[in-house]
């Protein structure tokens, strides 16, 4: 109950900064131009200066394996959420199982994982961006382009996440000792990570079709089974999990139930997708999550 209301707390939070970005978008405060500029800025400073900063703590060598499991767990979990994809929505359109797969781990995940257990906790939460990296820049672009060839392994390489979190172990495991400028630096680029994505999130919401992003049954579709059905199918493999590992899990599921991936429209745009389906259902689920992400919390709660 207490991590249940606790999100909720922060979602109530964010959502106040979300209502920020959508009045700067609407009264022209900022620009489309802008907002590009804001993402960037959080794609290749703020969320991997993030990332990286969770590392720079004390080693700890009861911690390693927590690490290693949540990679391991990460994994599990996109390949039971490409697994879902598949099998349901085999008739679906790309758009619809990339909204099943990739959540919105890292403009919701982090902030609330952030909110609820500290900066600290993103510590087990890197593995979860890590592999979502991975597996965008493969399933989500295969899904997308429908062509193999498409496929790069170079862009998961070059992916800044991926980099940030690999620097990151490194740091960590060979306990490297950063110059306080430097740690101070990265730890003041982080603290942008939560106010830069949810002013962005806004902007996107104040540009939609509010009236078709209410009113298309298709909105409701993906976004429920984004944020019931396969929270739910995860909420359960987590079940079997060992409770010693109960904090990471809480975290991974908080991961797993975030709304639809901002990143949908922009690979629909890249593919010659339906851009403004994805971004319906991008800002609709969000809106949704403030309901289903504290309920889905609940239920782990209580069958934990």
């Amino acid at each position: 109950m207490n991590t249940a209301y606790t999100i909720l707390l922060q979602i109530i939070k964010m959502f106040l900064m979300i209502l920020v970005g959508y009045y700067l978008y609407r009264r022209k405060i900022t620009d489309d131009q802008l907002i590009t500029g804001l993402s960037n800025i959080l794609l290749y400073v703020a969320t991997p200066t993030l990332l990286v900063n969770s590392f720079l703590r004390e080693y700890k060598s009861e911690e390693v394996p927590g690490l290693i499991f949540a990679f391991v767990l990460s994994f599990l979990i996109y390949v039971v959420l490409i697994i879902t994809a598949e099998i349901f929505k085999r008739k679906g359109s790309s758009i619809e199982k990339f909204g099943i797969v990739f959540s919105n781990a890292g403009f919701i995940g982090i902030p609330l994982v952030s909110g609820v257990y500290g900066t600290e906790a993103v510590f087990y939460l890197a593995p979860y961006i890590a592999m979502f990296n991975i597996f965008v820049w493969t399933y989500g672009v295969y899904i997308m382009s429908k062509d193999p060839k498409e496929v790069s392994v170079i862009k998961v390489i070059k992916n800044p996440a991926v980099f940030s979190v690999l620097i990151g172990v490194l740091i960590y495991l060979l306990r490297i000792d950063l110059p306080s400028p430097i740690s101070g630096s990265l730890s003041a680029f982080a603290g942008l990570n939560t106010p830069l994505a949810m002013i962005v999130l806004g902007a996107h919401i104040a540009r939609s079709d509010l009236k078709k992003l209410f009113t298309d049954p298709k909105n409701y579709k993906v976004s429920f089974w984004r944020l019931v059905i396969a929270p739910l199918i995860i909420l359960l493999l987590l079940y079997f999990v060992p409770q010693r590992w109960h904090e990471i899990k809480l975290i991974l599921l908080i991961a797993a139930a975030a709304p639809i991936g901002a990143l949908s429209p922009v690979f629909a745009a890249m593919y010659n997708e339906d851009t403004a389906y994805a971004a319906q259902t991008v800002c609709l689920s969000t809106l949704l999550s403030a309901i289903s992400m504290p309920i889905i919390m609940l239920l782990a709660e209580m069958l934990w």
